[in-house]
């Protein structure tokens, strides 16, 4: 199914570009993270430098993560710069969501030609575009971080093996189920093509299958909504939080799970 353009035809866009104050930074968003969720399953594997997980992705045919992020910095946007122009959009291809390193060389920022021409159209001064992130799986527990390869985007990462305790209750279980959010979100300045600031998020926690009372299969350790509400979650809470620091020029907050780079 073809992503569509959302600019200027969704209800969340702020004020037109045409009612612009050329001394007051206008915006436009883009998120390119929500066509699909990587299921990850840790397996084990000695003396081997590859990736020991396997991967299996769940295409979505529909807009909801990337509508949520959409809306969440919209929000931030309305709260922090009042009165600013804010243009909303999505991608019309899947081509924008593969191998997304490709649109940065440097602090250089070479944005597919249909994105490009959206952002240009609504005169936006400043784009804030949000793209998957890939590195080590680093999944809160309540003494640290487990979990073995790279992930990245949005996704599950599962370990059937895994010997887990409860530290408020002792109980103990076996195997785990971890959200993740692995995203970064770039404030583009539109004139020039390059970066001014960035962060990366590196969000996911575990759940362990003493959340299952009908069995022990970690995968189950959340039902289908709650898996979609607890991604959904995240992702809002997770850019809630940064894109302020991005937008004000200010330190990230202090948070494990992102990092702010200017």
């Amino acid at each position: 199914m073809p992503r569509r353009i959302l600019a200027s035809l969704v209800s969340l866009l702020l004020v037109g570009s045409a009612y612009a104050d050329p001394t007051t930074p206008s915006y436009a968003v883009i998120s390119l993270v929500g066509d699909k969720i990587d299921i990850v399953t840790y397996r084990p594997q000695v003396g081997s430098q590859l990736d020991s997980n396997a991967h299996v992705p769940l295409t979505l045919s529909a807009d909801e993560f990337d509508t949520v992020a959409l809306r969440t910095v919209n929000r931030v946007l309305k709260a922090d710069a009042p009165g600013a122009p804010v243009a909303l959009l999505a991608a019309s291809t899947a081509d924008a969501f593969e191998d997304q390193g490709r649109m940065f060389s440097g602090s250089h920022v070479t944005l597919p030609a249909e994105i490009d021409a959206a952002i240009h159209r609504e005169g936006a001064t400043t784009l804030v575009l949000i793209t998957k992130h890939r590195s080590e799986a680093r999944l809160q527990v309540a003494d640290g971080y487990i979990g073995s390869g790279k992930i990245e985007g949005l996704g599950f990462y599962l370990n059937i093996n895994k010997r887990m305790k409860v530290r408020e209750t002792g109980v103990r279980s076996v195997g785990f189920l971890a959200p993740f959010v692995y995203v970064d979100v770039w404030l583009i300045d539109v004139a020039t093509g390059t970066v001014t600031r960035s962060a990366a998020i590196t969000s996911g926690h575990t759940v362990g299958t003493s959340n299952n009372p009908e069995g022990v299969n970690p995968w189950d350790a959340l039902s289908t909504q709650e898996k979609v509400a607890t991604l959904k979650s995240m992702l809002a809470e997770e850019l809630a939080a940064v894109v302020p620091a991005l937008v004000s020029g200010n330190q990230a907050p202090t948070s494990a799970a992102s990092s702010l780079n200017q």
